[in-house]
Order: C-alpha cells, then sequence, then structure tokens
C-alpha cells in the first residue's frame, strides 16, 4: 500500500529536531537544579543560625527534595519525570514561603522570579498551568491574610499581584514564540533535507539519502540486519527513450517508482541510484524472505498496463539479490546484488539472480 507518510521523516524529525529541544530542556533542568540546590543550602544554613525554625525547615526539605530529584535524574535519566518533580516543589515552596513570610517578610521577593524557571522546565501550555495554579492561590492567600502567619501591606500585595501577573504573560510569549519559532526551524530542516535526499522525478530517495543517512544510521541499529539489499534496473529502457522519447521515459519511470513503493513495508526503502537503475532495502528479512519479495515486486512490473499513444508499452526488470548480516557487510553485499544484477541480465532478463 502507497505509504502517505513521508520516508525521510523517522530520520531527521525526532533524531534532529527533537533531540536539540530535548537538550534546551536538559541543560535547563541541570542548571535551575544545582543553582537551586547551591542557594537552598546557604539559606537553610544561614536560617538555622537565626534562630528561624519554620523558615529552615522549609528551605531545608526543599532542599532535600530537589536534591534527591536530581541524583534520581542522574540515575534514571527520567527528564520529563524530574522536571515535573522539580517544577512541584518550587510551586509548594513559593505558596509555604509566602505562607510564613520568610526573613523580615520578603517572601514576595524571593516567589517573584519563579515562572521564568518554570516555563523553560514545563513549555509553554504546563508552564502555563503551573504559574495560574501559583498566581490564583497567591491570590487567594493575600486576599485572605487572616490565615496566613505573615502580614503583608496592601500596596505592596497589589503591585506584587500585578507585576506576578505581568512577569507570567511575557514567559508564556517568551516560551510560546520559542516554541513556534523551534517547530518553524524544524519544518525548514524538513524541508531542506527532503530536497537534498529526494529524486526530483520519481520522489523517491536518491544515492545521497542511501550514503550519506540509511546507511550512517544503521550502523548502531541492528534491529535493520539481516538486511536485504535488491539491485534492479529496468530492461531495455534505453530503446524507450530513443523509440518514444525522453519524457516517455519520465512518465515510465514515475508509474515504476508508485508500484515499487506499493510493493515494500513502509520501513523498507526503495530508491532510485542510477538513470533507471533502484535499490531496495529490506531491514530485518532473510535471503528466501528477499527472493520471494523480489519475485513479486518482478511480476508487479511485468504486468503493468502502461498505453502511449494507444500503444501499449512492455516493462520489465531485472534483479541482484544479496544480503548483509551486519553493516561492515554492507559495502561488498552491494558489489554483490550488482554483479547479480549483470548475470540476470546476462540470463536473458526479467528474472532474479
Amino acid at each position: 500500500m502507497y505509504r502517505t507518510k513521508h520516508w525521510l521523516i523517522p530520520f531527521f524529525d525526532n533524531i534532529d529536531s527533537n533531540n536539540v529541544d530535548r537538550n534546551r530542556r536538559l541543560y535547563s533542568f541541570l542548571a535551575f537544579s544545582y543553582f537551586g540546590c547551591c542557594a537552598l543550602a546557604v539559606a537553610s544554613y544561614k536560617n538555622y543560625f537565626r534562630d528561624v525554625p519554620m523558615v529552615f525547615t522549609i528551605t531545608f526539605l526543599t532542599f532535600i527534595v530537589l536534591f534527591i530529584n536530581l541524583i534520581f535524574f542522574h540515575l534514571k535519566k527520567r527528564l520529563n519525570w524530574c522536571t515535573k518533580i522539580g517544577s512541584v516543589c518550587i510551586i509548594t515552596f513559593s505558596l509555604l514561603l509566602v505562607y510564613q513570610g520568610g526573613v523580615d517578610n520578603t517572601a514576595l521577593y524571593w516567589v517573584f522570579p519563579f515562572p521564568l524557571v518554570l516555563f523553560p522546565l514545563l513549555g509553554a501550555f504546563n508552564g502555563s498551568i503551573a504559574s495560574l495554579i501559583i498566581f490564583i492561590s497567591l491570590l487567594i492567600m493575600l486576599n485572605n491574610q487572616d490565615t496566613l502567619l505573615a502580614q503583608y501591606p496592601t500596596s505592596e500585595v497589589t503591585r506584587f499581584l500585578s507585576s506576578f501577573f505581568a512577569i507570567n504573560i511575557i514567559s508564556f510569549i517568551n516560551e510560546y514564540f520559542r516554541q513556534h519559532s523551534h517547530l518553524t526551524m524544524s519544518f525548514l530542516n524538513i524541508h531542506k533535507e527532503k530536497q537534498a535526499n529526494t529524486d526530483v522525478l520519481t520522489l523517491l530517495p536518491n544515492r545521497r539519502f542511501i550514503d550519506a543517512v540509511f546507511f550512517p544510521t544503521s550502523k548502531d541499529n541492528n534491529n535493520r540486519f539481516p538486511m536485504l539489499l535488491i539491485m534492479a534496473d529496468v530492461d531495455f529502457f534505453k530503446k524507450i527513450n530513443d523509440n518514444y522519447g525522453h519524457h516517455v521515459g519520465d512518465f515510465v519511470l514515475k508509474k515504476l517508482s508508485r508500484t515499487m513503493e506499493c510493493c515494500i513495508r513502509a520501513n523498507d526503502v526503495v530508491a532510485r541510484v542510477g538513470g533507471e537503475e533502484f535499490l531496495f532495502l529490506f531491514s530485518n528479512t532473510e535471503y528466501d524472505i528477499g527472493l520471494k519479495i523480489a519475485e513479486k515486486i518482478r511480476n508487479e512490473i511485468d504486468n503493468m498496463e502502461l498505453e502511449h499513444e494507444q500503444k501499449v508499452l512492455s516493462i520489465t526488470m531485472s534483479f541482484g539479490v544479496a544480503i548483509a548480516k551486519n553493516h561492515s557487510e554492507i559495502e561488498s553485499k552491494l558489489k554483490e546484488a550488482d554483479a547479480k544484477l549483470y548475470q540476470a541480465k546476462d540470463a536473458g532478463r526479467n528474472c532474479i539472480r
């Protein structure tokens, strides 16, 4: 069945684009975590000697949670879980600090920059939810100060809530358009890779894709082996160009390409590697299965009905089949498949060797 998803997407969409964004979140998480642990450790130490037991308890417990979360990340590499745990820790710390008031009633000043941390860690959508939780909670708390240990002047509360709301909006806008720009750049990157790795006429992968993308990414992917390699060539294609013109030859190549695509699986590849020469790559496929696949493709092409100016064009192809057990065998097996292709030509064409 013809594939609706472009064959290049799995090779670039997740590998290049998503890794860039993940690394940004990773470095943000590590920077905030290490800085937060150091700052909380110093604050805990100072508050311990200042004889402010509740502030010491809040800062010390937050330090312990962040430190354990950091160790958990280094052991398990669960970035999504750790960013969420860190964000919950920030929210809890903020609300407890405002409830108690902090040292000399300065809690509001320490809470102010936290949206700048939450949005890079969680993204625009989840960061908005986390910041909204803090803002609504603070709005309720600061308008019901009789439930708090600390007391804040009304003018200070108004200025704080206004500024805190503004910093949330600014952080959201910054993160939203950063994500939008990232997606746009990813799209442009994929578009350029499609242009560089696609045969213009047939829209199949070209030789550059095979040599620069598929084979290099196969080196560390054992799931592709054994890899079946089939070299195929259109029989008497020069006669088609000579007798009917190159525009008919192009028409034939396009029709052949769509037919061949319908004969392979979504994770397999058929590429145009020469004028009328094609290369099939079947991952995790044994040799005897490969011979059956090649026969199926040969039969489909042999039964194609192509007409030009009310004349039926008879198209056949010859095939050479080889199998690579690992990445180091690819080059030699390509030569073997190519040699077998010529054997098929010498044996009368429209056959498999």
